[in-house]
């Protein structure tokens, strides 16, 4: 397949594998701030000889961080703003036609966003993990302990990307080599093949990484990342019980805390369990500057009436998430999780990071799955840990014999509110529960159950005749 990491400026098909590397640490690996700590040794050759050493090594594979950072993609920026609109969570106040078309849930097969932000943006990082993941794999120098915590960063990461692709396109072709030859004219491949390399990756990555943080900061996979993925992705399975076993694991490490509500998605708060460090200067997280207005301008992205209608009263997350700005007379209300708007004149240090996993979604995963597996008193307990943080009434004290059904609406309630106009859960929590069309053909005039999977890009198909595209498109 004709990639974007094929066909961009400084590569190109006929740039050899090590040349290729060198160009993609050279452009990535030194743009970061702290998440780069070491720097290539003087002297030190290139290519293959990069990885015969811990510092040379971390340095290549902490470029894989930095190029996440510094883009708009299926971790942060993009993948919060656009299926917040796309779903029932925002609206799209500006005149672009290519936001707007998510907005209208009417995307084109020519969308500029869905090819450079979430497919092209997506591969390229795919392919550093891929070449980092192959020069650990063949270095005979570095020690297994330092090749065993990247290796296993590179596969969590990779997971990761992975996890959100096909939630978004449903099948993607699954690149896992950095050899061309073979992926010019990849195929799409089937959800199965992919989700059986998801969990291969993750399980790997829980082995190979260590219960410790590498450095001071949460913006590098540990095992409780690995374990967070994990219970994510079993819960989207329905595997109830690996799910439970997985966000159970992570709870009884001790390491994390619910925070003060304003101190959430700080740097390294206490409920952070992986996080994504800013790189680009003057920026603290691109929601922040996304969601929050200029002085004189109105929101970007505004919340529908559909979610501020779902707050209950008197939930403290309403004043502490929610800021709202009169326009022309007109309230809007926007996303205030993040609070810190870029600064390109103080240029200040980033004091907020983008959150991935926190222990909120640990504790409503293994809410949802004690439902499941009939184990309500936990369940109970484990909603109302988020709860009392909001400041609401217990179910322990207001319904203390809940069906399992009306637990689990209350469950699916609670992620709607927690975790609002944040890193695409409430559309991803739509369409693995089936409710994805029955709640937007409500909304959206001219919604179809076809609109659940986005379109494949048609520059991609262009290059790459064996891409089929989704049906509807």
């Amino acid at each position: 397949m004709k990639q974007y990491y094929m066909r961009n400026t400084f590569i190109n098909h006929r740039i050899k594998r090590q040349s290729l590397l060198i160009a993609i640490i050279c452009c990535f690996s030194f743009s970061c701030n702290s998440i780069l700590d070491v720097d290539i040794p003087a002297n030190k050759a290139v290519g293959d000889d990069l990885f015969k050493d811990k510092e040379s090594a971390e340095t290549a594979v902490l470029g894989i961080y930095s190029a996440i950072a510094g883009i708009s993609n299926v971790f942060a920026g993009v993948i919060t703003s656009y299926t917040a609109i796309y779903a029932d969570e925002a609206f799209f106040t500006g005149q672009a036609i290519s936001a707007q078309e998510f907005y209208n849930g009417a995307i084109s097969t020519t969308n500029t966003i869905i090819e450079t932000n979430f497919w092209n943006n997506s591969y390229k990082v795919v392919y550093q993990i891929n070449a980092c993941l192959e020069k650990l794999d063949k270095s005979t120098t570095l020690s297994n302990a330092i090749k065993n915590q990247l290796s296993g960063e590179c596969r969590l990461l990779r997971a990761y990307t992975y996890f959100q692709m096909i939630q978004l396109f449903g099948k993607v072709p699954l690149i896992t080599v950095t050899d061309y030859r073979v992926n010019e004219n990849m195929p799409r491949t089937e959800i199965d093949a992919i989700k059986k390399s998801i969990l291969i990756d993750l399980l790997s990555a829980k082995d190979l990484l260590s219960d410790a943080y590498p450095g001071t900061e949460r913006a590098r996979a540990n095992k409780s990342t690995a374990s967070a993925l994990l219970a994510r992705y079993y819960l989207y399975q329905q595997e109830w019980q690996a799910a439970e076993k997985e966000a159970t694991e992570i709870i009884n490490t001790g390491r994390y805390h619910l925070s003060a509500l304003d101190n959430v998605f700080l740097a390294n708060s206490d409920e952070a369990i992986f996080q994504i460090q800013p790189v680009l200067a003057g920026y603290n997280t691109m929601e922040g500057n996304n969601f929050i207005p200029s002085e004189a301008a109105r929101p970007t992205y505004a919340l529908t009436s559909y979610l501020r209608d779902a707050f209950e009263a008197n939930d403290k997350r309403w004043n502490s998430w929610v800021k709202s700005k009169v326009i022309d007379g007109i309230t809007y209300y926007y996303p205030f999780k993040y609070k810190k708007k870029a600064d390109f004149i103080a240029n200040p240090k980033p004091v907020e990071y983008n959150m991935i996993f926190r222990l909120a979604e640990i504790l409503l995963i293994r809410a949802e799955c004690r439902v499941h597996l009939n184990l309500l008193p936990g369940a109970i307990a484990d909603i109302d840990a988020i709860r009392q943080r909001a400041g609401l009434p217990l179910v322990q004290t207001t319904y203390p014999n809940i069906s399992a059904a009306e637990l689990s609406e209350k469950i699916a309630r609670e992620r709607r509110i927690e975790f609002f106009m944040e890193g695409g859960h409430r559309w991803f929590d739509l369409k693995r529960t089936g409710k994805a069309s029955e709640t937007l053909k409500q909304i959206k005039s001219d919604w179809k159950v076809t609109k659940e999977l986005w379109p494949i890009p048609q520059a991609q198909r262009a290059l790459n005749p064996a891409l089929t595209q989704n049906d509807g498109y």
